[in-house]
C-alpha cells in the first residue's frame, strides 16, 4: 500500500529539482518506480497533489498544539503560533513553494486552487482558536487573516534566518493591527 504522506514529499523533492512546470505524474511515477494506475488512485491530477500537501500540513499543525495552552493563551497569540508552526513546517519545501508560486503567476487555475488552500487552512486555525462569533463579522476575520497570511507568506519565502525574526515581527505587528481593526469593527457594527 502506498503511503500518500511519503509520496507527497517525494513529489515536492521532485518539484524542488525539476520545477513545477516540469512535474508530472508520468514523472514521479517513473522516478519513484511506483505504477501511474496506483498514483493515479490517490492523486487524480498534478494539481491534486497541491491540496494533498495543504492537507498533510495541517494535519501535523495540529498534532503539535495543545488545546490546554489554547484556552489559557489570547486568540492573537493562538494564530501567531499556528501560523508559525505552519511556516516551520512548510521550511523543507520553500524552493518547491516557490517554484510553484513563480510557475503559478501566469497561471489563474493554480493560484485560485493555492488560494482555496490557504483559506481552508486558514479557516480550520479560525476555528481552532474559537474566533467565530457566528456573525457577519466572521468574513472580516476569514478575510483579514487570508490578506496577513497571504503578506507574511512572502516575507518568509525570502527570510532565511534560523528563528525567522523578521517573519515573526510582521506577523505579530500585523495581527495586532488586525486585533485593533476587529475591535473597532465590532464597536461600529450593530451585530
Amino acid at each position: 500500500m502506498l503511503e500518500k504522506n511519503a509520496i507527497i514529499v517525494k513529489a515536492f523533492d521532485l518539484i524542488k529539482n525539476s520545477g513545477w512546470a516540469n512535474f508530472s505524474l508520468t514523472k514521479l511515477s517513473k522516478k519513484e518506480k511506483i505504477s501511474l494506475t496506483d498514483l493515479k488512485k490517490i492523486f487524480n491530477s498534478k494539481n491534486s497533489i497541491l491540496d494533498e500537501f495543504s492537507r498533510m500540513i495541517d494535519e501535523e499543525v495540529e498534532k503539535r498544539i495543545s488545546f490546554e495552552d489554547f484556552n489559557l493563551s489570547s486568540t492573537k497569540d493562538n494564530l501567531f503560533e499556528l501560523i508559525m508552526i505552519r511556516f516551520e513546517l512548510l521550511s523543507p519545501y520553500k524552493d518547491s513553494l516557490k517554484s510553484i508560486l513563480l510557475t503559478s503567476k501566469n497561471n489563474p487555475m493554480i493560484l485560485k486552487k493555492i488560494s482555496k488552500n490557504v483559506l481552508n487552512s486558514l479557516d480550520f486555525y479560525l476555528e481552532l482558536t474559537n474566533s467565530y462569533s457566528e456573525s457577519p463579522k466572521d468574513f472580516f476575520k476569514k478575510n483579514l487573516i487570508f490578506f496577513i497570511y497571504a503578506y507574511v507568506f512572502k516575507i518568509w519565502l525570502d527570510d532565511n534566518s534560523k528563528e525567522l525574526s523578521k517573519t515573526m515581527a510582521e506577523l505579530d505587528k500585523l495581527l495586532s493591527l488586525s486585533e485593533k481593526f476587529l475591535k473597532k469593527i465590532n464597536s461600529l457594527l450593530p451585530f
